[in-house]
């Protein structure tokens, strides 16, 4: 039960009234107000303590591995970020990180910070709306609700803590915003600014600008104040080029156990298991001792953050740190070894995965302009519509481009297997859709032994040429034909599906519906170059058909049109003006369709 709100209370007599003055002091009777609680949080001098110490003695971990009081034992890298949170001259923080490295662990902790010890509106951006309502329910609430230094800001109106913001007792409103929608981060202004797997951000959001440039602007009116955190694992957007532009950038190194000395552990030392050691070990760079999985972990243990750029300021606003793979206590050598095994003899997919999820770098693919010589080369001895034969083949694919005054189109089988093994079949140019029929469906393609293959699916380009046509076209063959279109920018997930009930710039329905397939085209087009990179005797190649060798225009055109394409400096893939580039476009869908179909975990015998 609360005070009275007004009460007498008898006061001592202060001692520091002269003796004379005493008898006219003493026994008086004072009306003494309670001020309210609301009030008392206003006036409150907030306690000078750092991020990392006000972690440690409040807060609560609610999830993973870990629950309970915050300790930094299992993630000693991240009391320097939180040191540099608190430093009053610091702006900006880029934590460039592999997964499961404390990102979102200590973006939590900075903000609890931020609404007890220095409050301020919080903007939390997440890339979709779904991981925004799920993170301000599954991590904020959680952590405001069992952390008691936060819990008495908790309002008691349900309204006032929702998914669409946290309104709390002292003036502080925690607004969870998305980085697809430009209106979840407009109106209200911040003090801080936190980011969230930046790269997994949209390049541009809506008609405006990139989301990290709009979350910025947020901060405009507390000059001098703000305070902005972005954490990621790169993804080839956002965190890397934004952590290296930073004033000054951390890496993290270890210190070896034999000679003492800090080291950037790096995949040149990694001794990789053989039949004479079986478990993975590491080299040390400066004396050469031999690390085991404890004797990395002790290093881990005592090692540093290293500063590699900007040592010479003495007050940087923005501060970059990384931390990758090798530095993580939670990622073993072992899986390290695994996957810089992977990367050495995989296609281009292992090794973004190593790029981004180890050394927490973005991925610059190692390519060069391809030459028609390149495409020569693929080309084997077997006619047109020869499968080849001895039980090697799967399935037979094919794909359609769609043009004005035609359609090009590439038949090709898959063999078993992970290595996704390719054989031309048919390739060339029809002027209808039933020519293409005709070629893909009623036509009987053979191995040497007469046994027949029929084309299991088709990818058809729907976008840009005849769409109406296209869909027509997969509605005659249900279960046979995917339409199919290319998707702009690089996406966490390749394929997206959607339903499509009216056809295009028409309100006539389409019965039952066409199911449409955005694909992220730019994952299928490094997936393919790294095919054509394959020498056609080793696992996983990419063959051609010898009239790809052919002297006239139909050979000839096939090779130019596998050249046209190439990467720019963002990674993305660019067609220049005026050149071709129908087949390869077939080459890709023909990607997508044995991915759709997942042949390549089909088995012998099915």
């Amino acid at each position: 039960m609360q005070p009275p709100l007004f009460n007498r209370k008898t006061i001592p007599v202060p001692p520091f009234v002269p003796e004379i003055h005493r008898p006219s002091f003493s026994g008086r009777r004072v009306r003494i107000r309670r001020i309210p609680r609301a009030v008392q949080h206003r006036m409150r001098t907030a306690e000078k303590i750092s991020v990392n110490d006000w972690a440690l003695k409040h807060v609560q971990v609610t999830d993973g591995p870990h629950p309970g009081p915050f300790r930094l034992e299992y993630a000693p890298h991240t009391k320097f970020i939180m040191k540099i949170f608190s430093r009053p001259w610091t702006r900006e923080i880029w934590f460039c990180g592999v997964e499961q490295s404390g990102k979102t662990r200590t973006m939590l902790n900075c903000l609890a910070w931020s609404v007890d010890v220095a409050p301020g509106n919080v903007y939390y951006l997440m890339p979709t709306e779904d991981t925004a309502s799920k993170f301000i329910s599954g991590k904020i609430k959680p952590m405001l609700q069992q952390t008691p230094q936060l819990r008495k800001y908790l309002s008691k109106r349900q309204d006032d803590t929702a998914v669409s913001r946290i309104q709390l007792t002292h003036g502080v409103t925690i607004f969870p915003a998305h980085a697809n929608s430009a209106s979840s981060m407009a109106t209200f202004s911040a003090r801080y600014c936190f980011g969230d797997e930046v790269d997994k951000y949209p390049l541009v959001t809506g008609k405006e600008t990139d989301p990290i440039t709009l979350i910025k602007k947020r901060n405009r009116t507390f000059k001098g104040r703000y305070k902005r955190f972005f954490a990621s694992t790169p993804a080839g957007r956002f965190i890397h080029r934004g952590m290296e532009a930073c004033h000054q950038v951390y890496e993290w190194r270890n210190r070896c156990p034999h000679c003492r000395e800090l080291i950037r552990m790096d995949a040149d030392h990694l001794l990789l298991p053989d039949a004479e050691n079986p478990e993975a070990r590491y080299a040390c760079n400066n004396c050469g001792g031999i690390w085991t999985e404890g004797d990395r972990e002790q290093a881990i243990r005592a090692g540093r953050w290293f500063c590699r750029k900007g040592a010479e300021i003495a007050r940087p606003s923005t501060v970059g740190v990384h931390h990758r793979s090798w530095d993580c206590l939670d990622i073993t050598l072992a899986e390290i070894a695994l996957a810089r095994k992977a990367a050495l003899t995989g296609g281009p997919a292992e090794k973004i995965a190593w790029a981004n999820g180890y050394e927490a770098i973005d991925y610059v693919p190692e390519r060069q302009d391809r030459k028609e010589d390149l495409i020569y080369a693929l080309a084997d001895d077997r006619p047109d519509k020869l499968v080849p034969g001895n039980g090697a083949v799967a399935a037979l694919t094919a794909a359609a481009d769609t043009q004005d005054n035609g359609l090009y189109y590439e038949i090709r089988a898959w063999g078993w297997g992970l290595t996704m093994e390719s054989w031309q079949i048919r390739f060339g140019f029809v002027q209808s859709f039933a020519e293409l029929e005709e070629v893909i469906f009623h036509t009987q393609y053979q191995d040497a032994a007469g046994l027949y293959y029929p084309v299991h699916s088709c990818v058809i380009d729907a976008m840009g040429h005849r769409t109406g046509e296209v869909y027509d076209f997969v509605r005659k063959h249900p279960g046979r034909c995917q339409a199919y279109r290319g998707g702009s920018g690089r996406k966490s997930n390749p394929q997206t599906w959607t339903t499509i009930d009216r056809y295009p710039g028409t309100t006539i329905q389409i019965p039952g519906g066409i199911r449409l397939v955005t694909i992220d085209t730019h994952h299928y087009k490094d997936l393919l170059a790294g095919k054509l990179n394959i020498k056609p005797d080793d696992p996983g190649a990419w063959h051609l058909l010898a009239s790809v060798r052919d002297t006239d225009p139909h050979g000839k055109e096939y090779a130019r049109q596998m050249c046209a394409e190439y990467v720019d400096e963002r990674n993305f893939w660019q067609c220049p003006d005026g050149k071709a580039n129908h087949f390869w476009d077939c080459g890709v869908m023909n990607m997508v369709a044995a991915d759709l179909l997942q042949i390549k975990y089909w088995t012998k015998g099915e």
